[in-house]
């Protein structure tokens, strides 16, 4: 399918951090997928092996998405200029067309945007993408639409990843978030999430109950690319998720 990507922290974490995200891609392809999520956050730090999964993904042909725990803006409204840099560097390594971060600490009377317009006009042919993470700040509604109309204002060529589920950790209406973000959005993460003995867990996809995920679904453009980013266990069961997600493009 073509617009279905599989992130590497769907399957399980330790396995992925143990056999490398490399031995999973074989895997997503097969499955069906259209691409892949690369995971800093599952890399190995003495030994990255971004050129390693760089020939698995060729092999496959697969679209790479590289996504990295980094604010976009440090606590102080500034540009996180360094961490930027870094995680555009390994995403060139990687191949990947597509870079994803989270907010930060974004502030609309001083946070510099001409200078993260500059830095993107260096990098065409890669599209960032922002998150809504879940943290309060990052997560934050108000605080993502002050960025991204601040951001069309000044023509600065961002995009927003809309996680479904996150929204729920940071305690923020689903419905308020896809009136005020979904012009912006590029990139769909699903999940969904349930309170469980008092707890928010993410679980997997189930079709037909109404779920939130599914009405922020119905709610985007048909053929958005969008990420599986719950629990695939057993991994083989990836080909059926993303044949899940086939069914309802073609019943939309």
């Amino acid at each position: 399918m073509k617009n279905v990507i599989v992130p590497m922290n769907a399957f399980n974490n330790l396995e992925v951090l143990k056999k490398g995200q490399a031995s999973f891609i074989p895997l997503v392809a097969e499955a069906g997928a259209y691409g892949v999520e690369i995971r800093r956050e599952l890399l190995p730090e003495q030994d990255l092996s971004l050129e390693t999964i760089r020939k698995e993904i060729e092999r496959y042909s697969l679209f790479t998405v590289y996504s990295a725990p980094v604010e976009l803006w440090k606590e102080d409204g500034s540009l996180n200029s360094e961490a930027l840099e870094r995680t555009f560097e390994e995403g060139r390594v990687l191949g990947a067309k597509w870079i994803k971060v989270s907010l930060g600490h974004f502030h609309r009377d001083h946070s510099d945007l001409k200078a993260m317009k500059d830095y993107l006009s260096r990098q065409p042919d890669v599209q960032l993408l922002v998150e809504n993470d879940q943290t309060s700040y990052g997560g934050n509604v108000e605080n993502l639409a002050s960025f991204f109309e601040s951001a069309t204002e000044q023509s600065v060529p961002v995009k927003m990843t809309f996680d479904a589920g996150n929204w729920f950790y940071t305690n923020q209406d689903v419905k308020e978030a896809l009136s005020k973000l979904a012009r912006y959005v590029g990139y769909l993460h699903l999940k969904q999430v349930e309170v469980q003995d008092g707890e928010l867990v993410t679980l997997p996809l189930v079709k037909g109950g109404g779920y939130s995920w599914e009405k922020v679904k119905e709610s985007l453009p048909a053929g958005i690319v969008t990420a599986l980013e719950f629990p695939i266990e057993p991994k083989e069961r990836a080909k059926k998720y993303i044949e899940m997600m086939t069914e309802s493009e073609v019943l939309s």
